[in-house]
């Protein structure tokens, strides 16, 4: 079939409960690579990882997450774990312990696809988590409006306030980077910067920015 794009193989990975191996080996990849990239620029960046459901429902889960930052010798803080939105609104008491396990050890967590769903401020508020990803829908619609006042600048303006990190999805226009800076938006990832990229590349484009 060539190359499958995550959004077309997840969904039947999850129902076939092949992401739990799947999952395992994408962290473990993940920390190899950030451990990789330490070694070789000198200087500590954080890697960070989607997990499913799946993955948090697992009684071992926040142990196997441990155990593999020890093998690859990597801090805690320099892991951050993606969870959706509708993952923490949906299942966060099943998953509370596991959330907490994590943080306790030092593990970042982000909520992924913010504005998708619910949005409420008042679960934001609560939620143990470092990062709010802010999902690239909200940059899609205010391209027209870069110079407005708009909902986006609200969203990077209420993270910052309640001390989060704020990260811009799908950032591919230099008129949308000057809207976020102007905003004070701690983070941006999109096409602009990059597109997707095999490790060894991605490294070298780390050593030529030092």
């Amino acid at each position: 079939m060539g190359f499958v794009m995550p959004n077309s193989f997840i969904p039947v990975a999850e129902e076939t409960q092949l992401i739990i191996p799947i999952g395992r080996w994408a962290l473990q990849e993940a920390c190899a690579f950030a451990k990789e990239l330490q070694n070789r620029s000198g200087k500590p960046y954080t890697i960070s990882v989607n997990v499913s459901i799946l993955q948090l429902l697992q009684a071992d889960f926040a142990d196997m997450v441990i155990d593999t930052l020890k093998t690859f010798d990597l801090k805690p803080e320099l892991l951050e774990l993606e969870i959706t939105e509708s993952i923490f609104m949906e299942s966060y008491e099943m998953i509370e312990a596991v959330i907490q396990k994590l943080r306790n050890n030092g593990i970042r967590l982000a909520l992924d696809d913010f504005g998708k769903g619910y949005s409420s401020l008042t679960y934001l508020k609560n939620l143990p988590i470092n990062t709010l990803k802010i999902d690239k829908m909200f940059m899609n619609e205010n391209v027209p409006d870069l110079n407005e006042e708009s909902i986006t600048g609200s969203i990077i303006a209420m993270g910052l306030q309640l001390g989060l990190s704020v990260v811009a999805e799908g950032v591919e226009l230099q008129e949308q980077l000057k809207y976020l800076a102007k905003h004070k938006c701690s983070k941006y990832q999109g096409y602009l910067f990059s597109r997707p990229v095999p490790a060894e590349e991605a490294i070298e484009m780390a050593e030529k920015k030092l």
